[in-house]
């Protein structure tokens, strides 16, 4: 009762039914499009009887018994001369001023092309000869015999086979008469190539080439143009030029009134001819989106794992539990993050004003990706061999000229994606989705930049501020060193408090400054004193715990909240389509592989750690050389499951707003077309099984 069990709806035969039938038409997914060729049969029928003799109801296939009848009378119809276990549809044309068939029964003839079935006939009775008809359809071609089937598009009854010829290909458009006629000739993707005029010049106010000015008639350049525009009675001739053998059918003209620039009307060059059978429409449809769905889940591992990575090694109780620094080192270090943020993102800002126009320039973006290899590899160098052997002034100076370094570096490597991108979208054809997604990988780490700098900002002034506090704690007297703790702690816990302060007037609009502003800071101001006057009692502040919580809290709350949700906001923010898609799996995906990653790290054993720490190495040092070696295999192994449920997840994104073939899928569903739903969820069947095919190859060969 509480459930809303009702084994009543579940034996009822109007479901049993519906669910035989989508059942059936998900185990026949339409991949292959097959045309028919229908052919009837009628015999003529009356409803009522009439007074005195009433005609045999016998055709050449059909035989209704009896010969008449009277509305909602059951009568029994015959047919033979059918194909062995022939499917059709017996239907019922009244007398009526409209084309109107109404259906009575679908049949299947036996192995020797014969049906019986009883039908009950409708309400239409009239004084004249009504009919009952069959149809039936065969279809056109097989596999080893594929038949064209011609499609008059263009409804001149003539079949245009849309082939430009030694002369051209004349194309005639009706009840578009005009003085000064001018048309525009539109590619089979309905993008303008030529829009032309017999007239003065003239900008076309609506139709397919609003917008677009018309050049002289002949001018055009095109490899496919217009040579020729007359007007013939009430109907303009348009005459196509190009390389002789070019297939033009599916390109169309538009002609329109060359003196107010209105569209008169569009035809087509060529009418569809096509072979039967063939691939679907929902196949080719299904291959397209579901590559836009594997590269939209690739494209947010990659950034979920991009995240997650470094994340992991901050949210493992392992490698967090003994750090600890003192009362002036935390102060400092809330005071450098913020200032290191705002620092890095100013200077992406005025690195892009100093380079101006030229940031566009492909050499320049190539010389800065150069210096930004040569940043990384410096950096490189000065944390893994030996760079605490260096004076301290030599490392901050190396560790800033690497991050402006890699900025610039970060700066030309977008350019060079966007730019190199749109350049390959026309060469690669239908594979332009490849360098697209380069192009869009650029735009969207051209957003990023002041963001990922400012975390980098962050990393540096953190740096500062650890060296400041190393030098004051050797230098200082104890008194003094009291002092300033409390007294950057108060300025740091002012300084968060303010902040929380901000981000709660942003969010709810509080518009008061004593409430968001005065009152945290005072706040804040306390705690920190608090803090410090616990970390002079103990002689240091142990904020290794501390950090793990919070960002095992983040990713926790990040991982309730479902993708599904996640996309409607980010719909709203950059719109419909795989970009928002990603962008929620990405967020999903970077807190569900922290929490994965940082357990793995929190199960490795002991022994390397301890043995490279007693070495004397630095933090760092330990966590590459000691836990990553550990933890690759499963990492390897994470990251391709979380793959793997990124594209399930991606097919219900689409329901969203989310891109992906999940659009397509709900539409199908949607329309009750489920033999096209069974063709994406084939295909999502595929992917899956493909990817866990490739994780298991890829765990072989690296554990």
């Amino acid at each position: 009762e509480r459930t809303g069990v009702s084994l009543d709806e579940i034996t009822s035969e109007s479901r049993q039914s519906s669910l035989v039938r989508i059942l059936r038409s998900l185990a026949q997914p339409e991949l292959v499009t097959y045309d028919f060729e229908t052919t009837t049969s009628e015999v003529d029928f009356r409803i009522p009887c009439q007074d005195g003799s009433n005609p045999d109801a016998q055709g050449q296939q059909l035989t209704v018994e009896p010969s008449c009848g009277e509305p909602d009378q059951v009568v029994t119809v015959r047919g033979t001369g059918y194909e062995p276990f022939q499917e059709g549809l017996l239907q019922f044309i009244p007398d009526s001023e409209f084309d109107v068939v109404l259906p009575l029964v679908r049949f299947a003839s036996d192995e020797n092309g014969r049906f019986e079935a009883t039908v009950e006939l409708p309400d239409r009775p009239s004084e004249v000869t009504q009919v009952i008809q069959s149809v039936v359809a065969r279809r056109i071609g097989s596999w080893g015999n594929r038949q064209q089937v011609w499609t008059d598009t263009n409804e001149n009854g003539v079949r245009d086979e849309g082939i430009l010829g030694a002369d051209g290909l004349t194309v005639v458009v009706e009840s578009t008469a005009t003085e000064f006629p001018a048309a525009a000739l539109l590619d089979p993707t309905n993008q303008v190539t030529e829009f032309t005029t017999t007239g003065d010049a003239v900008i076309a106010v609506n139709g397919p080439a609003s917008g677009v000015p018309a050049d002289p008639i002949g001018t055009g350049s095109g490899t496919v143009s217009i040579s020729s525009l007359t007007v013939e009675g009430s109907a303009t001739v348009v005459t196509i030029n190009g390389e002789d053998g070019a297939d033009v059918s599916n390109w169309r003209v538009a002609v329109y009134d060359g003196a107010t620039g209105e569209v008169l009307a569009t035809e087509v060059l060529g009418d569809q001819i096509e072979f039967s059978p063939r691939i679907s429409k929902q196949t080719t449809l299904t291959i397209d989106k579901i590559i836009d769905t594997v590269f939209l889940a690739f494209i947010a591992t990659t950034v979920g794992l991009s995240v997650a990575l470094p994340l992991s090694f901050i949210a493992a109780r392992n490698l967090m539990r003994d750090v600890s620094t003192t009362v002036i080192g935390l102060g400092i270090g809330l005071l450098a993050v913020p200032v290191g943020v705002v620092a890095g993102s100013q200077y992406v800002e005025l690195q892009r004003l100093i380079l101006g126009e030229a940031i566009g320039n492909a050499l320049l973006q190539a010389f800065l990706l150069g210096g930004g290899a040569v940043a990384i590899w410096a950096l490189a160098q000065l944390l893994f061999t030996g760079g605490e052997r260096r004076s301290t002034s030599v490392q901050m100076a190396i560790l800033t000229a690497s991050v402006v370094g890699m900025t610039a570096g970060l700066e030309g490597l977008f350019g060079l994606l966007q730019a190199g991108g749109e350049a390959l979208r026309e060469p690669f054809g239908v594979f332009g989705f490849v360098p697209g997604l380069f192009v869009t990988i650029g735009e969207v780490g051209s957003v990023l930049l002041p963001f990922l700098v400012g975390l980098g900002g962050a990393f540096i002034f953190v740096g500062l501020g650890n060296r400041a506090t190393f030098w004051l704690n050797g230098h200082l007297r104890n008194q003094v060193r009291m002092g300033l703790g409390y007294a950057v702690m108060a300025l740091a816990g002012a300084t968060v408090g303010a902040l929380l302060g901000a981000l709660i007037d942003w969010l709810y609009q509080v518009v008061n400054p004593i409430a968001t502003f005065v009152i945290p800071s005072v706040v804040g101001a306390l705690l920190g004193l608090v803090m410090a006057d616990v970390g002079r009692r103990s002689g240091e502040i142990r904020i290794g715990l501390t950090i793990y919580y919070i960002s095992r809290t983040i990713f926790n709350t990040l991982r309730s909240i479902e993708p599904l949700v996640m996309v409607i906001v980010f719909v709203v923010w950059v719109g419909f389509g795989e970009f928002a898609g990603s962008l929620a799996l990405a967020l999903h995906t970077a807190a569900a592989l922290a929490k994965l990653y940082s357990e793995q790290v929190e199960s490795i054993s002991e022994g390397p750690l301890e043995a490279v720490r007693a070495t004397g190495a630095t933090r760092l040092q330990t966590t590459i050389y000691s836990v990553v070696p550990q933890i690759v295999p499963p990492y390897i192994a994470f990251t391709m499951y979380r793959w793997d449920i990124n594209v399930r997840l991606s097919t219900i994104l689409g329901f969203a707003g989310g891109g992906g073939i999940g659009f397509l899928l709900q539409q199908n569903v949607q329309l009750g077309q489920y033999r096209a739903a069974a063709v994406q969820m084939l295909a999502i069947a595929i992917v899956v099984a493909s990817l866990d095919y490739g994780s298991s190859r890829l765990r072989e060969r690296f554990t």
